[in-house]
């Protein structure tokens, strides 16, 4: 038996949000703020996608008359997404034996309310499989992982994956104006309203004992904990009331220096031992699917680990960094896009690295 990709999907909001408007909102370092110029420079990021609009003034998302019942804009991406990816599989959500939905910015908190509301409203089965994980941007590898593990266990034949990023809800201007200190250097909050955007990616995957090419090859997951992004409050160590809780701490820190030492080295290792496995080398790679923190790190990463430009999948310009979902995203996109095929045997490579620290690689015959 083995296990292969048959579906995927993706979703992103319609609405676009500019460098310009997000700098005017969140102008970045004290010191000396940064121009659209700068920022497209340092990062490769023209625009992102949101589900709402921002208030100039206050930062904060200008909601619609009677938010607040779910789905939320997370709920929605998320079922948007799983949809494409049933119907590119051809099968029903009654269909699936496992969900697995890995996402760090969910609609409720707790419980794993989004899941279970999703498992319900799909009309899956009640004896499906239910996993909803908080996790960051490498959290595609991991949950690919634990979906193939789950089916070669002979427990499941059919588990779909989502992954999940919403932060255009959460922002306010003066939570993102506060800053974290790690290794002598402050690390301001405004980082990351600027990185990030939302957006929803995810996978079918089935066992099956035919003899066609497609199946996952080969695949490194590793776990190293080392902080490269911090969200203080919100917890039990910050909990709401405790005199020494402040507003940015409820903000999404990105500990941008060590994203940046970590990024191209850590993933060209993955990458090559995963390749090793799979008794491949970069030539024979189809689509490279590497994790979009930001463009110039991905620039990074194909020098050191010599991978063809052309054949390097971004979407970092116009989507910002989706988190777990930015890899499941491209795959989806390139497939929509017939830029690659499911069946077709294609070896790609999906690589991903994020907080705090986790990483990892796939090489997987589409």
């Amino acid at each position: 038996m083995k296990v292969r990709i048959t579906g995927a999907g993706a979703s992103v909001p319609p609405m676009a949000m500019s460098n310009e408007r997000l700098l005017n909102i969140f102008p970045g370092p004290r010191k000396r703020p940064w121009t659209p110029a700068d920022f497209e420079k340092k990062t490769g990021i023209r625009e992102r996608r949101f589900s709402f609009d921002l208030d100039d003034r206050t930062g904060r998302a200008v909601f619609p008359d009677g938010y607040g019942e779910p789905p939320g804009p997370a709920g929605v991406l998320t079922e948007s997404a799983l949809l494409e990816a049933l119907a590119v599989a051809g099968v029903g959500a009654e269909d699936l034996d496992g969900l697995i939905i890995g996402c760090c910015t969910p609609d409720q908190l707790h419980f794993g309310s989004d899941a279970q509301l999703l498992h319900h409203r799909l009309g899956m089965r009640p004896d499906a499989a239910l996993l909803q994980i908080d996790i960051g941007c490498g959290g595609a590898i991991f949950c690919l992982q634990w979906a193939k593990e789950l089916i070669l266990s002979g427990a499941r034949k059919r588990v779909a994956v989502v992954m999940t990023h919403v932060m255009s809800p959460l922002f306010d201007r003066e939570m993102y104006s506060g800053g974290v200190e790690y290794d002598r250097r402050a690390n301001e909050a405004f980082l990351t309203a600027l990185l990030f955007g939302d957006g929803a990616g995810a996978v079918i995957l089935e066992a099956t004992d035919d003899d066609s090419a497609s199946e996952m090859l080969s695949s490194i997951a590793i776990n190293e904990y080392f902080e490269i992004a911090v969200r203080r409050a919100g917890g039990n160590l910050h909990p709401p009331g405790l005199p020494t809780t402040a507003t940015h701490d409820h903000a999404f820190h990105i500990i941008g220096k060590r994203v940046a030492d970590a990024y191209a080295p850590v993933l060209k290792k993955v990458i090559d031992h995963a390749l090793a496995d799979a008794r491949m080398d970069i030539g024979d790679i189809a689509r490279f699917y590497p994790h979009q923190s930001n463009l110039r790190l991905i620039e990074q990463l194909i020098d050191v680990g010599g991978l063809p430009p052309n054949r390097t999948a971004t979407n970092v310009e116009r989507y910002g960094n989706t988190s777990g979902a930015s890899v499941l995203i491209l795959l989806a996109e390139d497939i929509r896009n017939g830029v690659t095929t499911l069946g077709s045997g294609d070896p790609v490579v999906i690589a991903a690295i994020g907080a705090n620290l986790q990483y990892g690689t796939h090489v997987i015959r589409l």
